[in-house]
């Protein structure tokens, strides 16, 4: 019974029974009414003054009305965010890594794909998505993502091109800036380093076959072995990795060469290459042509 707009247990909605949380809410429906304003929210003491104050961590839906009926943090994030910033970093390290940037000018620019292809092997990573409004961030979410993959891959902006077969070592030499001197008051020789020279250089080659339900794919095989080897003596920066966890930022080197590995059908890629810089340096990856986040993210 209710009499003046209360109950003998007082409030209006005292004996109304709460949604269950085992049940969940599939739907809202509003009729027989006027509304200006919808608010669901996870936190029981939500208050109607409440419905203006913006979104928090226990809203829902927050619905006026005014303009259409979308009651998502669409239009709200759009208005108070002008750039959205993708990080990453190797789980238990404290430095990011800004490997994007987009400008947000409205709701479709937060429609966004991403793949990364810098990730070394054996590696979690976590991956920081923040929303910056006049250089200040306001908001961030940070999940983890374990790499892992097998064989070698060459990858760049616009490019992935991998093998899994017949894999080498990947030998390397480390480079440093070292001249071997013969004094003539002394029994031994003596080394000078004049420079801050420290970079690998190697060699990996890889059995780069195609293959389709029925067996390798010859045709296939073969205008992917072209297309890599194209890659390869274009002179453009890479970026080598193997399954190991090794990582480097390359450029091939030498004349990269296609042998038979046993068979004419069956073709063995062999380059060698040296490191121009770090996989884990914005200043480099821009530098390079491997990103465009510029020295303002830096």
């Amino acid at each position: 019974m209710i009499f003046a707009g209360t109950t003998f247990c007082s409030g209006r909605h005292t004996l109304s029974p709460p949604p269950s949380p085992l049940s969940g809410i599939a739907a809202i429906q509003l009729f027989d009414g006027t509304y200006d304003h919808l608010l669901l929210s996870a936190d029981p003491d939500a208050a109607v003054d409440e419905f203006d104050s913006g979104w928090t961590y226990n809203t829902k839906i927050n619905a006026n009305f005014e303009e259409n009926l979308e009651a998502g943090n669409i239009g709200f994030s759009t208005k108070t965010t002008e750039n959205l910033v993708v990080r990453r970093r190797e789980a238990g390290t404290y430095d990011w890594t800004v490997i994007y940037v987009k400008k947000i000018q409205s709701a479709d620019d937060f429609d966004i794909v991403l793949r990364d292809t810098y990730a070394r092997a054996g590696v979690e990573y976590e991956y920081s998505l923040s929303s910056f409004c006049n250089g200040i961030e306001n908001s961030y979410v940070v999940q983890k993502v374990y790499s892992d993959f097998e064989g070698f891959y060459i990858t760049d902006k616009d490019c992935l091109y991998g093998t899994i077969y017949d894999v080498d070592g990947c030998d390397t030499n480390r480079n440093i800036s070292s001249q071997t001197l013969n004094l003539l008051n002394s029994r031994y020789l003596t080394t000078v380093s004049n420079g801050g020279l420290n970079c690998d250089s190697g060699s990996i080659s890889g059995t780069f076959l195609k293959t389709d339900q029925t067996g390798p794919d010859l045709l296939a095989s073969l205008k992917y072995r072209n297309e890599f080897k194209n890659r390869l003596a274009d002179h453009k920066p890479l970026i080598l990795k193997i399954d190991d966890g090794r990582i480097w930022m390359i450029k091939v080197s030498s004349n990269p060469t296609d042998t038979a590995g046993g068979h004419r059908d069956i073709r063995r890629l062999q380059f060698e290459w040296v490191e121009i810089g770090s996989v884990n340096s914005m200043k480099d990856l821009y530098m390079n042509g491997f990103s465009d986040v510029d020295s303002r993210w830096w």
